[in-house]
């Protein structure tokens, strides 16, 4: 058995819970249940509920807590450290994040009870650090390194950043960051009549959308392209005014704003566009690339997103661009805009096969290599 510590159901990994119970012995220990209903998000800056299913599918159980029903650094103030956890036939105990103290405290116990335990964690070097930031890190994965038996990596960037902090890579196993790909699967060709740019996520400003605006204000200035190109900005936030303000002052009336929209009508946006846009000045990953993939879309993101080091090949589905500058961007999308049919149906095909080896199978595969390198020792 195999018991999968996490502070609260996520829309994005509940898919990978399902598919790997059908596989293996997998349980999953929530230590809070507040995304099951719906509850105020402070950066899509409205009452949300993003998905209705997502305990289902499934075996699971909720931890004890006291104080509010909410995850931050200190809550949930998770009460129950080995009932629930440490049962006879638990084997392997599977952490997400290992500056958490509930972590910490399970990797001690896990220790003193001799069970195995998996690391996950998003850690990465993608925002400079300073000397002493790097140094306070090599000690602390020193230490953390004796509790710790296997590390799952959600991608290269990941991966290298574990090396360079100490972790010898033959603990390293690749379980990626991955989303349900058949439900964004578009089996239609795209097509490049207009240049139809989407951007999801929360209107704020570390997801840059600000930058896309940007971009567009400039490439406008060429009349042809405000012509032939339409804008999509799905997604709420504390920026969503200031963002509206600026499409009107600059009128950029190929952009439109639509609010947020949920899991399930997101789909439908990723199959009318073409072109996905991820402008975040820091994205330890970004799920959304995935979804945009799948669904056969060109990609751009800014260097600073993690999954661009894995998913996006350069003039093969999509452009990186260079962090916070939406000069640079304004370029990789006037390439795409400039692109013969042909060429941009190529890149969106592209997309797909990168996408389709980057899946819940891939998962398996790397939680099963784990598994057997554990049993070995």
């Amino acid at each position: 058995m195999i018991k999968y510590i996490i502070s609260h159901p996520i829309q994005y990994q509940v898919p990978l819970h399902r598919y790997l119970a059908k596989r293996i012995n997998f349980s999953v220990i929530y230590r809070s249940n507040f995304s099951t209903k719906k509850t105020f998000d402070s950066d899509f800056n409205r009452i949300v509920l993003l998905d209705k299913n997502l305990l289902k599918g499934y075996q699971y159980d909720l931890l004890n807590y006291i104080g509010p029903n909410k995850v931050s650094n200190i809550f949930p103030l998770t009460t129950q450290f080995t009932k629930k956890i440490f049962t006879y036939d638990t084997k392997i105990i599977w952490i997400h994040g290992v500056k958490i103290w509930f972590n910490i405290i399970i990797l001690i116990l896990a220790k003193i009870k001799k069970k195995k335990i998996f690391a996950r964690d998003e850690i990465n070097n993608l925002k400079k650090r300073s000397q002493l930031n790097i140094f306070l890190n090599k000690i602390y994965f020193f230490i953390i390194d004796k509790f710790i038996d296997c590390y799952l990596s959600v991608g290269h960037v990941n991966t290298q950043t574990l090396i360079y902090y100490g972790i010898n890579k033959k603990k390293i196993f690749l379980l990626p960051w991955a989303v349900d790909n058949k439900k964004f699967i578009n089996k239609k060709v795209k097509k490049f009549n207009k240049l139809k740019i989407l951007f999801t996520g929360k209107l704020v400003y570390g997801k840059g959308c600000d930058l896309l605006l940007n971009a567009i204000k400039a490439l406008n200035k060429n009349k042809n392209f405000r012509i032939n190109t339409e804008v999509t900005i799905v997604g709420d936030g504390p920026l969503m005014k200031e963002l509206i303000e600026f499409k009107k002052n600059n009128k950029l009336n190929n952009i439109k704003f639509t609010g947020f929209k949920n899991q399930n009508l997101i789909k439908d946006y990723y199959k009318n566009s073409n072109l996905f846009v991820m402008p975040s000045r820091k994205d330890n990953w970004g799920l959304a690339l995935n979804e945009a993939m799948a669904s056969k879309n060109i990609v751009i993101a800014s260097d600073k997103v993690g999954a661009a080091y894995d998913l996006i090949k350069n003039n093969k589905n999509g452009y990186t661009f260079k962090n916070n500058n939406y000069l640079d961007l304004s370029k990789k999308i006037l390439k795409i805009y400039n692109n013969k049919k042909s060429k941009n149906v190529k890149l969106s095909s592209t997309s797909e096969k990168i996408i389709k080896k980057w899946s819940f199978n891939e998962c398996f595969v790397g939680l099963t290599a784990a598994i057997n390198y554990v049993l070995k020792k």
